[in-house]
Order: C-alpha cells, then sequence, then structure tokens
C-alpha cells in the first residue's frame, strides 16, 4: 500500500501541472478519486499474486524410446483461479495434469522432470515462501476422470469415511459437524442417506452430476493447496456440466486455491467461466496460455479471427486438430500447429520482464516440503483404522442382496444337482460301488465353491481398487490394513454360503463325514481361494488382466487337484513343477481333506449272502478302486495312507496365509508409487529453459525458424 500510495503520488503531480488553471476544489476531488481507485488496483494485484502454483522447465517423454510427450514449459497460476485446459484427444492434457501434480504413475512408463512449487508472497520476493507440493501429504487434491465409490455406502457413510482418515484425531462431534457442512455446501444434504449405487449395473443410487459432487467433496474434505480435475464433466450432460464447473470455479474463489482442470469440449457458458487457460496442441506443444479474454485478439492478430456466434473454445480446439484421413491437409495441419507454438513462444520470450529476479522462479529446495503429522504407526490409530476399514467392507459386503441371493441359490442349486448326478451316494451303510462317485461328488464339490470364492474376490477386488488407490494417494492407510479387514469382512459371509452348500449336500446324499468337519473343510478351501483371488488381483494393474490371469490358473490348480479315482502310480515320479503346482493348489488339498475324512475307517455294506454275480456286480469299476474292501484300502490306492486330515487342514491354512502375503506383496508392487517432477539440484549459475528462449528472441536468431521467429519452447511467467 506504501509503493503504491508512492506509485500513485508521483502520478498525481504531473496532472496539478497541467491543470493549475481549474478550481482546486475539483483537483482536490479529482485527485482523491485517483488515488483511491490506485489503490483498489494495487489491492486487487496484490491478491491475485499473494500466492500460486509455478512450474519450471515442466517435461514429460516415454522412458522407452525418448518420445516428448510435454514440452518443457514453465508458468504460474494464481491462487483463485479457474484454469482450463483445452486441445484434442492425445494433446497431453492428462499428462500435464498428472504431473503438475505429481501423480504420474511410475509403471506408466513415462518420465517426469522439472519444478513444480507451491509459493506464498508475503509482501515482495524477500519474505516469499516457496514449497514443494505432495500428494500423499493432502497439498493436491486430484479429481479423476471416472468417479470410484463404495456403491453400497451412502453419500453421508462415504464423507464420513474420508472426514475419519483425513483427520482421525477429530472428536466425532466435530466430525459430524465438518461432514454436515460438506454436504450442505455441495447440495448433497437431501441424498445423504442415499446408497451410491451403481446405474451401469442397474444398481440405481446418485446420478452422475450428484456423483461428481459428491467425488469433489471428498477430495477437498482436506485443506489442498491446488485442485486439479481430469475432465470432471465426463459422462454429464450439458446443464450438469455446467453446475459441476461452475461448482469447481466457486471453490477456488472462496478456498483462495488455484483450480486446473482439463476440459474435452466445453461448450460457450462454461467457456466464459475460466479466468485463463492453456492450449495444447499434438506432442503437447503448447499454443497458447494466459488470459481468456485477451485470446480472440491474439489469435485474431496471428491471422486467425474467430468467426461470430462461434464458441471460442472450440475454434481453438479446431486449430489444433489434424486431418489425418488426408495427407495433405495433414501436412497443412501440421505446419498451422507449429506456426501458433513458435509464435506464442516468441510472444512470451517477447513481452518477458526484464526486471523480474532470478530469485522469483528458483525453485525450492528439496528441504522444504512441508510436513504433516503421520500417525499411522501409532498402535490405537491402526486399530481405530482396520475398524472402520473393516465396518465399510463388512457394510459392502452385507448389503449387496443381489450378489448374496445370487450365491445363495448357486450354492443350494448346485448341492441338488450334484445329488442327483451321483445319486450312489445314498444314506445307509456305504457300498463299494458308490467309491469313486463319492472321490468324483468331492472333487466337484470344491471345484465349484473354490472357482466361486475365486472369481467374486477378483472381480470386488477390481471394483474397489481405484478407491483403495485413491485413498493411498495419500497415505491414509497400510494395504496390509486393509487386506486384513477386507478377509476378515468376507470371512462370515464365505463361511455362511459354504454351510449353505454342505447342509444340502449332507441332507440329499449318503456322505459319512460329519457335517461340521465338512463345513469347516469347504469354508477354509473357500477362505483359500479368496485369498488366491486377492493376490491375482493384486498382481494386476485392471480388472480385465485380473480375470484373464484368473481363469487359466484356476484351470490349472484344477487340473494338478483332482485325485484321479483309478488310482496314484507309486512307481513313478512326477516332475518337480508339478510337485510345486499341487502344491500351491487349494483344490488339491481340500479334496485330499475331505477323502480322509470320508474314508478314514469306513466299512462297507456285508455281501456275504448274496451271490456271486451280484458281489461282481456291486464291486467298483475304475482301475486301482476295484476289489477294494474298506475306505482304508481305498485311501491307500489314492496315495494318502500316510496323510492325516488335520495335517492337510494345516497346509491349506498356509497356502490361505501365502497368498495374503502375497496380496499384500502385490499391493506394495503395483500399488500408488508417482514419478515426481524432479531434475538436478538448482545451480544459481545454470540458465533454464525459459532464460534461453528470451535470449534468443532478443538476438533475433533464425535457427530452425520461419520469419525470423525463433522455434523456442513455449514460456510463461503467470496467467
Amino acid at each position: 500500500a506504501i509503493h503504491a500510495h508512492n506509485e500513485a503520488t508521483k502520478a498525481l503531480l504531473s496532472p496539478c501541472c497541467c491543470f493549475h488553471s481549474v478550481n482546486t476544489r475539483t483537483m482536490i476531488c479529482f485527485h482523491l478519486i485517483w488515488f483511491f481507485f490506485t489503490l483498489v488496483a494495487a489491492k486487487q494485484d496484490s491478491e491475485t499474486e499473494a500466492g500460486g502454483v509455478r512450474w519450471r522447465d515442466l517435461q514429460v517423454s516415454m522412458l522407452s524410446h525418448g518420445t516428448t510427450l510435454l514440452q518443457p514449459s514453465s508458468g504460474f497460476i494464481p491462487s483463485g483461479h479457474l484454469c482450463g485446459i483445452i486441445g484434442p484427444s492425445g494433446g497431453g492434457k492428462s499428462t500435464f495434469l498428472a504431473a503438475l501434480g505429481g501423480v504420474t504413475p511410475t509403471h506408466s512408463g513415462l518420465s517426469v522432470s522439472g519444478y513444480v512449487w507451491w509459493e506464498d508472497d508475503n509482501g515482495g520476493e524477500s519474505n516469499m515462501t516457496k514449497s514443494t507440493l505432495s500428494m500423499k501429504e493432502g497439498q493436491v487434491a486430484w479429481l479423476q476422470q471416472h468417479d470410484a465409490f463404495f456403491s453400497m455406502l451412502t453419500t453421508r457413510e462415504a464423507v464420513d469415511m474420508a472426514a475419519f482418515l483425513e483427520f482421525p484425531h477429530l472428536p466425532k462431534s466435530k466430525r459430524n459437524k465438518l461432514v454436515d457442512s460438506s454436504l450442505d455446501a455441495l447440495g448433497l444434504a437431501n441424498v445423504q442417506n442415499r446408497p451410491i449405487g451403481d446405474r451401469s449395473l442397474g444398481r440405481g443410487g446418485l446420478s452422475g452430476g450428484e456423483k461428481r459432487r459428491l467425488s469433489v467433496a471428498l477430495e477437498l474434505l482436506s485443506t489442498p493447496r491446488l485442485f486439479l480435475a481430469d475432465e470432471p464433466t465426463t459422462g454429464l450432460d450439458s446443464s450438469q456440466a455446467g453446475k459441476v464447473v461452475r461448482l469447481i470455479g466457486q471453490l477456488a474463489k472462496e478456498r483462495h486455491i488455484p483450480c486446473v482442470c482439463s476440459l474435452h469440449q466445453p461448450r460457450a457458458s462454461i467457456w466464459r467461466m475460466l479466468d485463463s487457460f492453456i492450449l495444447l496442441g499434438p506432442g503437447g506443444r503448447i499454443c497458447y496460455m494466459g488470459s481468456r479474454k485477451d485470446a480472440t485478439s491474439y489469435f485474431a492478430k496471428l491471422g486467425y479471427k474467430c468467426p461470430p456466434e462461434t464458441n471460442p473454445a472450440e475454434y481453438f480446439i479446431d486449430l489444433m486438430s489434424v486431418d489425418t484421413e488426408d495427407l495433405l491437409d495433414a501436412a497443412k495441419d501440421e505446419a498451422r500447429i507449429e506456426e501458433l507454438a513458435a509464435a506464442f513462444s516468441h510472444h512470451m520470450a517477447r513481452n518477458e520482464k526484464l526486471h523480474e529476479s532470478e530469485q522469483k522462479w528458483q525453485p525450492p529446495t528439496k528441504s522444504s516440503r512441508l510436513s504433516l503429522p503421520n500417525g499411522s504407526i501409532h498402535p490405537i490409530l491402526w486399530v481405530r483404522r482396520s475398524m472402520a476399514l473393516l465396518q465399510r467392507s463388512w457394510r459392502q459386503n452385507i448389503r449387496n442382496n443381489k450378489i448374496n441371493a445370487l450365491r445363495l441359490v448357486a450354492a443350494i442349486g448346485n448341492s441338488f444337482l450334484f445329488s442327483q448326478i451321483f445319486a450312489t451316494v445314498k444314506k445307509g451303510v456305504p457300498t463299494a460301488k458308490s467309491v469313486a462317485d463319492r472321490v468324483a461328488l468331492l472333487s466337484f464339490g470344491v471345484i465349484n465353491m473354490s472357482m466361486m470364492a475365486l472369481m467374486k474376490t477378483i472381480n470386488l477386488f477390481a471394483s474397489e481398487r481405484p478407491v483403495v488407490e485413491r485413498e493411498q494417494m495419500r497415505s491414509k492407510y497400510s494395504s496390509l490394513e486393509y487386506l486384513i479387514s477386507k478377509a476378515i469382512a468376507e470371512l462370515p459371509l464365505d463361511v455362511f454360503f459354504a454351510a449353505a452348500f454342505t447342509t444340502m449336500l449332507k441332507g440329499m446324499t449318503g456322505l459319512r463325514i460329519p457335517l461340521a468337519q465338512l463345513t469347516a473343510t469347504f469354508s477354509l478351501m473357500t477362505v483359500a481361494g479368496a485369498a488366491m483371488g486377492f493376490a491375482i488381483g493384486s498382481s494386476t494393474p485392471t480388472a480385465e488382466s485380473a480375470m484373464s490371469l484368473g481363469v487359466p490358473v484356476i484351470v490349472i490348480f484344477m487340473v494338478v487337484g483332482i485325485i484321479n479315482p483309478s488310482g496314484v502310480d507309486t512307481t513313478h515320479t512326477p516332475p518337480w513343477f508339478l510337485k510345486y503346482l499341487r502344491w500351491a493348489s487349494p483344490i488339491h488339498w481340500a479334496i485330499e481333506a475331505l477323502c480322509l475324512a470320508e474314508y478314514r475307517g469306513m466299512k462297507f455294506e456285508d455281501k456275504s449272502a448274496r451271490w456271486p454275480w451280484q458281489k461282481f456286480r456291486d464291486l467298483p469299476k475304475i482301475g486301482g478302486l476295484a476289489f477294494v474292501r474298506n475306505g482304508d484300502q481305498v485311501l491307500d490306492a489314492l496315495g494318502l495312507s500316510n496323510a492325516t486330515y488335520e495335517n492337510v487342514m494345516k497346509n491349506l491354512a498356509i497356502l490361505s496365509g501365502i497368498n495374503l502375503v502375497l496380496s499384500w506383496l502385490g499391493l506394495h508392487i503395483t500399488g500408488t508409487s508417482f514419478e515426481q517432477a524432479q531434475m538436478a539440484d538448482w545451480m544459481p549459475g545454470i540458465k533454464s529453459s525459459h532464460h534461453e528462449s528470451f535470449e534468443t528472441a532478443n538476438h533475433q536468431s533464425t535457427s530452425g525458424s520461419q520469419n525470423g521467429e525463433p522455434l523456442t519452447m513455449p514460456i510463461v511467467r503467470k496467467l
């Protein structure tokens, strides 16, 4: 304000000399009004420049062959601004957003270089504070392109869970107030008790616009310094799209943070909501970066005047489009885009402020990261988080009525079907004729329940993984916490459906194994199948790849796990890899356990009073099981004479634990790790690309350019 006062005084002195003949009172009023508006303008500029996100030499390239996806650029977006990123498909909009927010996945094969930081201008460059941004510490809010939720939760439950993970030490009363204010601010109070649902699966629930607002609510529960939105209008009609962008713009001004949104094809009303925008061409070339209001005049000076009654956003995107169907038109389009990129680079270099100090563009040191307290290692907090995750997983499972009903019908229906197919397994004293059918009945029952458990787990894990990854981006909980809570939440339902299957099977057939032992074996086998599903789902990046891997795996384990009813040839030694595959198969251990419980100590029906041909007719018809006289001989023929039920069940439990450990390792390996913008340590004597571009423009170098325009990288000081 003092600086503005001095400048205003100097400005006011010169008019006084020119208008000495005017009435003194009139001049005083004129000077006061001039001084007032000068102070207002200075205050607005001060507020605009009070803080924001700045990046320097930000570039993204592919590690495999070095192709540059995003050309180097430097820029600044002030707090309170809504900045849009527009351009054709494949122009690098999402790539730029991910690089700016530090959320480029490590496994994407991309390399991010440059610097991104947050700065607070507390009254001049000498008092300027700079700090790097981190998604894990809650300084970046990332609204992804597709909404991901636990569909069985209500709107309020989803927000409350997010609030607990964000502020675990906050008392429940204060957390409820935070949830209420968040729901009210985003217009979700009237649907707070409605399940989120999934309309793609016919489950009703929230509309597309309501889900988008819920995603915004989850991201803004914390106090981020930067808000990024990747195509927030995807899947919404024009009315809902306008409401979402207007909401983001209001949040930018109310919270005084920069908001950056990639927009696929914004309509005119959305275009007018933007304060500034970035125009990206193919190959990540920046052809404009600055105020929205100045864009049409800028392009008009280059000979590209926006036609009347045309949405400027659509016109600018058309300028960046390449007609790939016609080679001649494609060459013209490429030349136009290259011309616009070079013209903008030269324009920004020509308008560079000479007096702007190097300190303003000097990145912060590595030690200047803002750190937040982390209570992840506190045992009480660990237990509370695990219990909250367990409650969420349980709600997701128990409320899925349609899936649970289908699983129950499948369990009862399959047990009834098996009892009719293997009709020789009748009630009463076992007969030798039923030996082969008993082995087949138990084997098919195990295969059926294990496949159901595996496919169900892979499907659920794949649907929940985007939510878990979003939460783990900010280190809300560890993979071990999620895995333990998920496994415990799955156990009661798995035991229930296993009990339904075994109760029906025991009642419809003459199986000798006790119901409790039969249910325990199938329950542990179901847990082992679910653990194997966790291991497969955690080691693959998508649901499609998990399904593609899960089917052949279960087929292989089924082939190596079944017992050959014709008997086992003890003189033949199988290859070493078959031994390991058989040991890793939960189907193998479950069938062995059931056979041991079924045949150990079994006595066949006495047929001494029958005729010889009747005895021969009732004997088993399969190789090694022919002429067996009791259950112990059956186990000997199957190669299980030295095995015990307890040891086999112990091995099945160990295998389940190993699969859970593999799931934990898979979540670590394929989990949320990102490529951060990074360069060598800053050296004050080394110039970066934006200074080189400025110097090239001043010397009017024509190397690699047309009409004396330098083909340098796009440079921007501030939007």
